[in-house]
């Protein structure tokens, strides 16, 4: 689920295999979120490896001006790159891959999505960026463990992201097991450990903010 800068670095050092990975989802375009898909594809490319991506409206447009526009990495269609893909626009949707559910829901955040996987008993929400947003808290509850961006501590938000007040009350609707945090501002990381605590003490969940290659064992 998303595959922001520094991705393909990160699975190198774990000795994860890059031909494990045969499907990526998207929640929007920034480019925290979708700087090594290229890279990736390129590799994918010379791996003879095809690749589904699901993303939100306007993702296959946007991979075909990178992909096969002369003007940016046109060079990479001649790799065969945009034979390989197979692009699934997703908006207010739901699809079954093998064992696995995926539903989609649009989130207020410059045409992002939210995504819930489901696997067996096991079910995750993942905001992507967004504000808080009662399509997402509709999509996330009952869901074991949320996933949800919270970038800025209380009285410091800014953008259309979520603060640590806004989590506290969407994670008392949607009532996950776990709560984990991510895409963390500088500001939000100085007040990171005080906001953990009051987290913590309020919700009487697990709750954590991940480091790169950190594993959280479920």
């Amino acid at each position: 689920m998303d595959i922001g800068p520094g991705i393909i670095e990160k699975l190198r050092r774990i000795s994860f295999d890059l031909k494990r990975i045969n499907h990526i989802l998207i929640t929007h375009l920034h480019l925290d979120h979708v700087a090594d898909l290229l890279p990736f594809l390129k590799i994918a490319s010379l791996l003879k490896r095809r690749i589904k991506i699901y993303g939100p409206i306007g993702i296959g447009k946007w991979l075909d001006l990178m992909i096969t526009d002369r003007r940016i990495f046109g060079y990479l269609s001649d790799l065969g790159c945009r034979e390989l893909v197979e692009v699934h626009e997703l908006w207010d949707s739901s699809l079954r891959l093998d064992d696995i559910t995926i539903r989609a829901k649009p989130v207020e955040h410059f045409n992002g999505i939210a995504f819930r996987i489901e696997l067996g008993d096991t079910s995750i929400t993942y905001s992507g960026d967004t504000l808080p947003d009662r399509r997402l808290i509709e999509l996330a509850i009952g869901s074991k463990i949320l996933i949800h961006e919270c970038s800025f501590p209380a009285g410091m938000l800014k953008g259309k992201h979520t603060s640590s007040e806004d989590i506290i009350k969407i994670a008392l609707e949607v009532k996950p097991r776990i709560l984990i945090l991510v895409h963390l501002y500088p500001e939000m990381e100085k007040n990171l450990p005080a906001v953990l605590a009051q987290l913590s003490k309020t919700l009487g969940i697990k709750v954590y903010a991940p480091r790169d290659l950190e594993i959280i064992e479920i």
